[in-house]
């Protein structure tokens, strides 16, 4: 199966949901009072126009306390949706994705160390496998540490959302976060007025290599790579983090001298953090190049069977729109069906019509024209058929 490159792919703008898109509560679990942050229609509007998708993705850990069940999540999103088309017809959400999990739950089906929970970052990982998203140009905005390092994990860029005008959430009061933001905004619009400014992302360095954003690996697959442990969780301390304040703040120009540098001194390609270390690249060439070059056709290898599996998620996302779609088909009708009985009973007459030939010829006669009747009545049934 071909790979699709990641020029095809699109990006993504991943929305936290409580005290980013609506306000506070972080146990939301009635549609009633679902409250938009100002401005939050006109930032997932604005999104949407700049060619990004729009994803939510939210810890619903009310689920697994019994607070509510995951109905109301649904509803609440449903809200979430009404509301931010009512403000702006444009203003539409692509994906909402929630974990519904909590290591200490008090509903047994719900208490497990999940994937899904920030600040792993598993619901953007799940979105971009089911819409196709390219991680290296997509962005998470979040009111939380949890949520940068969600998305931080995840190879996306990452914007802090602190609005002076909302209480902090208990995510985010008094919370440390192992990873800095890229930036930080105290407005959806100016988070947005970010993602603008930025539309590709900056000279990666990554293990002591300097690389162009174009010609590296998808940031995805190293976080895929990366970011499950030994017990099946996904680790963040593992996975690779935000970039430098001066790999974020350097014009895309720069890339193509950086990049000639770090070829000249052997680092060819990208590896996660645990495999190759900061001081690799420091070693002679001709001490690094057999492990090098293995370690270029493992990363190949890996690539390739995660993208494998997105245009999978792809194909199977197209077929199941394609299902979807109202499309006219060819419906069964009782004068379709009389039609073709009639035919057969046509060429019947004809052929028997051929057998008597040399009989009287009234016999032959009759059983010609009794087969051009049938004839005509199929033309006739047809066309009542056309005309359901």
């Amino acid at each position: 199966m071909p790979i699709m490159p990641d020029s095809m792919k699109r990006p993504a703008v991943f929305f936290d949901r409580d005290n980013t898109l609506i306000v506070g509560h972080e146990y939301l679990g009635d549609p009633a009072k679902v409250q938009l942050v100002p401005g939050a229609a006109a930032a997932v509007a604005r999104a949407r126009r700049l060619g990004y998708a729009t994803v939510v993705v939210s810890n619903q850990s009310g689920v697994a306390r019994g607070l509510f069940d995951e109905t109301a999540v649904q509803a609440v999103n449903q809200r979430l949706d009404q509301l931010l088309l009512a403000d702006d017809p444009a203003a539409v959400i692509d994906r909402h994705e929630y974990c519904p999990f909590h290591p200490e739950a008090t509903v047994e089906k719900y208490r497990q160390e999940s994937a899904l929970r920030k600040p792993a970052p598993g619901m953007i990982l799940k979105a971009a496998e089911k819409l196709a998203l390219d991680l290296s140009r997509s962005w998470v905005v979040g009111d939380a540490p949890r949520d940068v390092e969600a998305g931080a994990a995840a190879g996306c860029r990452t914007i802090l959302f602190t609005d002076p005008a909302l209480p902090p959430s208990p995510a985010a009061a008094g919370a440390n976060g192992a990873v800095s933001a890229d930036f930080s905004a105290a407005s959806l619009l100016q988070a947005i007025d970010l993602i603008e400014a930025h539309p590709e992302p900056p000279i990666m360095r990554i293990a002591g290599s300097t690389v162009s954003a174009s010609n590296a690996p998808s940031l995805s697959d190293v976080a895929i790579a990366s970011a499950f442990s030994s017990s099946g969780s996904i680790a963040a301390s593992n996975a690779p983090h935000a970039l430098p304040a001066d790999a974020a703040n350097a014009p895309v120009s720069s890339a193509k001298p950086q990049a000639a540098a770090g070829a000249k001194a052997g680092s060819h390609a990208v590896q996660p953090p645990s495999i190759r270390g900061a001081g690799d690249a420091t070693r002679g060439a001709s001490s690094t190049a057999p492990q090098s070059t293995a370690r270029v056709e493992s990363g190949r290898v890996e690539s390739g069977r995660v993208e494998s599996a997105r245009v999978e998620s792809l194909l199977d996302q197209m077929l199941t729109e394609l299902r979807r779609r109202d499309v006219p088909e060819d419906e069964f009708s009782v004068s379709k069906l009389l039609a073709g009985v009639v035919q057969v009973l046509a060429i019947s007459l004809v052929f028997l019509a051929y057998l008597y030939r040399n009989e009287t010829a009234e016999t032959f006669i009759g059983i010609l024209l009794f087969a051009i009747f049938l004839q005509v009545l199929t033309i006739a049934l047809l066309i009542m058929g056309r005309q359901r």
